[in-house]
């Protein structure tokens, strides 16, 4: 028997039309993970979500890798690319705070970003956007990618710590003195001159990584570009 075909030619579909989407699928995906963390992210628990069966899931994604790359597809797409000022430095520092509130939005992309991640188009745009950015700066393209990549890296594992420190426990304050005093004891010994220096001009390490959060990827952007370049000197 022939199959029955539309005006276009297409071959006509059989059978209920998806009541969803991929992207649906991915979305709902989001919605539990920025919930109750990526563990809780199952076949089960999304198609509870969408109201679907289980099994039906499989017409959409092969298996929870794509799933998750799909999040993270879904998840990279809120960020804002601006129209870029001319200033490659402020530019990336807009990025880089872009970067970072997406991440404390949806803490799990910390752990699952990955170099693994299919180059679909909310993955490319960015790294499109930064490449123009830092035309400017003279580097040859493959650079600017290694630069992007750093600067990627960089974000992530700040706010990593951020997260850490947000999870931790409220200091003990008997814990704090011992582990000062603790610190003192060492540096009296004289083995950590160096550091013992760097402490008395200016204090001990700070763990709270947010006040540096500029100051330090200002660090990264010389190292990764080069001293002169940041300075204007192309």
């Amino acid at each position: 028997m022939p199959v029955a075909r539309p005006a276009d030619g297409a071959p006509r579909r059989r059978g209920p039309r998806p009541r969803h989407t991929r992207q649906d699928v991915a979305r709902a995906a989001v919605a539990i993970a920025d919930a109750d963390g990526i563990d809780k992210v199952t076949f089960r628990a999304v198609a509870a979500r969408l109201g679907v069966g289980v099994m039906s899931l499989y017409n959409y994604v092969p298996d929870k890798q794509a799933l998750v790359y799909d999040m993270v597809g879904e998840a990279v797409a809120e960020l804002r690319l601006p129209e870029p000022t001319g200033d490659w430095r402020a530019d990336m520092h807009g990025l880089a705070r872009e970067q970072r509130a997406l991440l404390h939005r949806h803490p799990w992309l910390v752990t699952e970003s990955s170099h693994l991640q299919p180059l679909g188009p909310a993955v490319l745009a960015p790294i499109e956007w930064a490449l123009g950015v830092l035309e400017p700066t003279g580097l040859p393209a493959r650079e600017r990618l290694e630069t992007i990549a750093m600067f990627n890296w960089f974000v992530g594992d700040m706010v990593r710590g951020e997260l850490a420190a947000r999870a931790a426990p409220p200091p003990d304050s008997e814990q704090a003195v011992a582990q000062a005093r603790q610190l003192g004891e060492l540096l009296a010994t004289g083995r950590y001159p160096r550091f013992a220096a760097a402490v008395t001009q200016h204090g001990p390490p700070d763990p709270d990584v947010r006040p540096h959060f500029d100051r330090l990827l200002d660090r990264i952007l010389d190292g990764l570009i080069g001293v002169g370049t940041a300075e204007g000197e192309i």
